[in-house]
């Protein structure tokens, strides 16, 4: 790319971001509605006479609002006015065909050239509504959205009056009941008071009125040629009866699933806690036990969510470098003369020819055999196997030799039979039974509840959300919280860790050193079946002579590099056969509802 090239681009690019800068900046506001005052007079012809006060909380430049009114059933809305307190106005009606859009435009100048910025601001509207209230054969009937689910924010508090010509025989009811903190009668006026209305949810009121207190003909009324009254009462107490059950169930489900946390702890002291042991040693110097390194891994490893009985990584490395120590593998720091094998300080492997390998397990065969298919000329370059793990499909290769290693050792020392002598997995077992079906529960109960706007939901909704982290929690565990160390289990894992304590404290090695440089190998060896091989280095470099050193293979084969090229190598062809996916790419993000109600521009 040439000078110009990068200039265009170079300013391309700027300008991209100034302009997501602009639109960042653009965006910095928000405004709030902490009260919407209203007042309904229902007239004696049918019509209603709607005042609504909106008061708004700017932070930010707005060039307005608008109030959306959806008419249905032939319903309309004449008589439109509107004013302002606290900024300048113009506004103008938007027939959207089943709505009416109100869009008033607000300045912060009498010329009317400048939006409103940051500022507290009522805006009042007063219309006439049509072919709204219903007059069946035996009632008059209000049903009327003092909040509907179109607003962009939620509504603070709703201060509504609902003026009757008489109050006399009236019934109402407030939908839902639980948005609604107070409601009484002043003389002929219905005084409503709500909390808090979040967006996309309504707040309703329903009222049914002796026709008398109406005209005979009322001409900007619905007639509807029906009696009504029993099924409005119906249909209330349904609706009623239906809160009151999701209410208690959403409770019930609250304190089952609060409840329901406790079952890990049950779980912990009936299964998890270990068995009193009468080893009571700080440190183990000798080490405990002539087991293979690879199987001292699968019982005692690192890691915090390490399962007892499966070998990792690190096993397989120990076996590696046991090979080495045992003298099936030598080791080949300086490649022959033939060209072909890398540059000088390549590392090498050969496996031993003068050793019977009848006498290797399965598991240590495993390893031979895929090393041996990198074998040029007798030699094993370790680069070569970098090189050729970077490959997905020798990686794979290798994916299937670590899982046919693990298996063979296993088969040969963790039988099931073999590995319940050594540690109980029930406890576990339900540990992770309760995880799956806590998770399970909580998903459900989460759904169901988070679009529930019911008090209770909110409290079933809690609790689904603690029962979910819990429950994940429990998946991830590892074995040792809630399974159960046998008695000999106990001490065999207490004394691989105390000797692991032993090669990690350079002063306890250097009060109590290892004889010869041969327990040194076998020390590393371990060291690396436990994750500690790098501590067990250095102590060697410290205490051990360095005529002693070079005679040792898995301390060269350490010093040279060859530990951590191998290491790198393997971990590289794991990594490498799990890279990739057979999913599909991901789909486009989709739209979303949008309904009327009311908002800012």
């Amino acid at each position: 790319m040439d000078k110009k090239n990068h200039i265009i681009l170079i300013a391309t690019l700027s300008i991209i971001l100034l302009l997501c800068t602009g639109y960042a900046f653009a965006e910095d506001r928000s405004y709030s509605i902490p009260s919407l005052d209203m007042d309904l007079f229902l007239q004696n012809d049918g019509s209603i006479h709607v005042k609504e006060t909106i008061h708004y909380s700017f932070s930010g430049t707005y060039n307005g609002v608008y109030r959306d009114l959806p008419l249905k059933n032939g319903q309309i809305l004449q008589n439109v006015k509107v004013s302002t307190q606290g900024a300048y106005s113009s506004q103008e009606i938007i027939d959207q065909g089943t709505n009416q859009r109100i869009k008033i435009y607000l300045y912060s100048d009498a010329a009317k050239t400048t939006s409103i910025s940051s500022k507290d601001l009522d805006v009042t509207l007063e219309y006439d509504l049509l072919h709204v209230l219903r007059f069946y054969n035996d009632i008059a009937e209000l049903q009327y959205k003092l909040v509907g689910e179109g607003w962009e924010v939620p509504i603070d508090q709703l201060n509504a009056k609902i003026h009757v010509p008489s109050s006399d025989g009236v019934k109402y009811w407030l939908n839902p009941p639980y948005y609604a903190k107070n409601s009484s009668w002043q003389g002929n006026t219905l005084e409503v008071t709500s909390g808090n209305i979040p967006s996309g949810d309504y707040f309703e009121v329903r009222m049914v009125l002796p026709k008398s207190q109406f005209s005979a003909n009322p001409t900007n009324g619905t007639i509807i040629n029906q009696d009504a009254l029993s099924q409005i009462e119906q249909i209330q107490n349904d609706y009623q009866n239906q809160l009151n059950f999701k209410s208690t169930l959403y409770s019930i489900l609250a304190i089952l699933m609060i409840l329901a946390i406790f079952v890990p702890v049950i779980i912990y002291f009936r299964y998890g806690r270990e068995p009193k042991i009468d080893y009571q040693a700080e440190y183990e110097r000798d080490i405990p036990t002539d087991d293979p390194p690879a199987l001292v891994n699968a019982i005692c490893g690192p890691g915090f969510s390490k399962k007892i009985g499966e070998p990792d990584m690190d096993g397989f490395k120990a076996t590696i470098m046991d090979l080495i120590d045992r003298k099936y593998l030598l080791m080949e720091k300086e490649p022959p003369s033939k060209e072909g094998y890398g540059i000088d300080d390549s590392m090498f492997l050969k496996v031993n020819p003068g050793k019977d390998k009848s006498s290797l397990k399965g598991f240590e065969l495993d390893i031979l055999n895929f090393l041996e298919e990198f074998e040029e000329d007798g030699l094993i370059s370790l680069d070569q196997i970098s090189a050729d793990l970077s490959d997905r499909e020798t990686a794979k290769a290798f994916r299937d030799t670590y899982n046919n290693w693990k298996d063979d050792l296993k088969d040969k020392f963790l039988s099931d039979d073999q590995l319940n002598k050594i540690f109980i997995k029930k406890g576990d077992t339900y540990l992770k039974i309760f995880g799956v079906a806590g998770i399970i529960v909580a998903a459900i109960v989460f759904f169901i509840t988070i679009t529930d706007s019911l008090p209770a939901a909110g409290y079933a909704l809690l609790a689904s959300i603690v029962l979910g982290v819990v429950s994940i929690i429990s998946l991830i565990l590892p074995q040792k919280i809630a399974g159960q160390w046998t008695t000999y289990g106990e001490e065999y894992d207490a004394k691989w860790h105390n000797f692991k304590k032993y090669i990690q404290d350079f002063s306890l090695i250097k009060e109590y050193p290892p004889e010869s440089v041969t327990i040194w190998n076998k020390y590393l060896v371990y060291a690396t079946a436990l994750g500690a091989a790098d501590a067990v280095r250095k102590a060697m470099e410290l205490y051990v002579p360095s005529d002693q050193l070079e005679g040792s293979d898995i301390y060269m084969f350490h010093y040279y590099g060859g530990y951590a090229l191998l290491s790198s190598s393997l971990d590289t062809g794991i990594s490498s056969a799990s890279a990739g996916s057979d999913f599909g790419g991901v789909g486009d993000i989709g739209g979303g509802d949008i309904g009327g109600g009311g908002g800012a521009f």
